[in-house]
């Protein structure tokens, strides 16, 4: 059996799922709304038994031949504290979610243990590690300044000439009144740390590295599928590609990376401890290849479609081989 995690809206993870169904393949998968709600470990001299149920599914550890984390990830059914008493409420939620981690970690950890494609606890890796880690690999990065002080920002931005600041990790995105915000990456102006306080929240700005053209590389077990980007002739998209043009698409073609760069990614995954993620580069006009970061669950649709590179049977394919 192979065992999925994933989340409810991921088509990618369906596109798979039609591959693995054609090839006969029995696939069970888990979204992080199926909550477990029964948990059965049993662990003596000979043996471990571990059984567990999300909704009407019910899952042995010893008939799971194949473990592939997509996204989303294992959540507890704990909807009966909601009949707790008020006042005893907070201490018990905290008390039984370490309890629930606890027993997730063992299920993973056992999971783990099997034929597996994915890192169930770098789904979100952390971006100063990546880039760190990439510099120490020999690859090209951003200068980097991450500062509560409002001298250190003025500093960096006059020595890098022109800056750009971005989100430390995450992108917030919400809506609000009929309004959608969210945080880009975007060009500092020297007046926007001038009218900043002294001190705040820690802020991140990295030198703007002018680009020939962005990649988007999709890793999958030492392999690279990489795509460019051509970004930079349009002003909405030239900062960052994610900021999408509808009405005139950036252009994407397939990309070969040279030897030497494919190499740095591959030792890079390695000490990350990934096996399959997007990555984000840019090339400059003089052929550098500059480090941005690595997304483990990121979309491999936009680098499939656009290049033929059939990206959803290579994962099947990987799947079924290693089953």
């Amino acid at each position: 059996m192979i065992v999925i995690v994933s989340q409810e809206n991921d088509s990618s993870t369906n596109d798979v799922m039609d591959w693995l169904y054609a090839w006969n393949k029995k696939v069970v998968r888990i979204n992080e709304t199926d909550t477990i709600n029964s948990f059965s470990l049993q662990i003596d001299d000979n043996d471990l038994s571990l059984i567990f149920r999300c909704g009407n599914k019910e899952f042995k550890i010893s008939d799971v031949d194949y473990f592939w984390f997509r996204r989303g990830g294992f959540v507890f059914d704990v909807s009966f504290l909601t009949k707790i008493e008020p006042h005893f409420y907070t201490y018990l939620k905290e008390h039984l979610s370490d309890e629930c981690n606890t027993m997730k970690d063992f299920l993973v950890y056992l999971l783990n243990k099997k034929p597996s494609l994915g890192n169930y606890y770098q789904g979100n890796a952390n971006k100063l590690i990546s880039l760190y880690v990439a510099q120490k690999v020999g690859m090209e990065i951003p200068n980097t300044i991450i500062s509560s002080a409002k001298e250190d920002l003025l500093h960096f931005y006059k020595n890098q000439k022109s800056s750009i600041t971005k989100f430390i990790q995450d992108v917030l995105c919400f809506n609000y009144q009929g309004y959608r915000y969210y945080t880009n990456t975007s060009l500092v102006e020297k007046n926007d740390i001038k009218k900043m306080r002294g001190t705040f929240f820690p802020s991140l700005l990295q030198k703007e590295i002018h680009k020939r053209y962005e990649l988007r590389i999709f890793y999958l077990k030492g392999k690279c599928y990489s795509m460019a980007i051509f970004s930079q002739e349009d002003k909405q998209t030239v900062i960052d590609f994610r900021n999408y043009n509808d009405q005139i698409p950036n252009r994407y073609v397939p990309y070969k990376l040279p030897h030497n760069i494919e190499d740095k990614i591959d030792k890079f995954m390695h000490k990350m401890n990934l096996d399959t993620g997007s990555i984000d580069m840019i090339v400059t006009p003089d052929l550098k290849y500059i480090f941005l970061e690595v997304n483990p669950v990121g979309q491999y649709d936009m680098v499939s479609v656009p290049c033929n590179y059939y990206l959803h049977k290579k994962i099947a394919q990987t799947i079924s081989n290693n089953e």
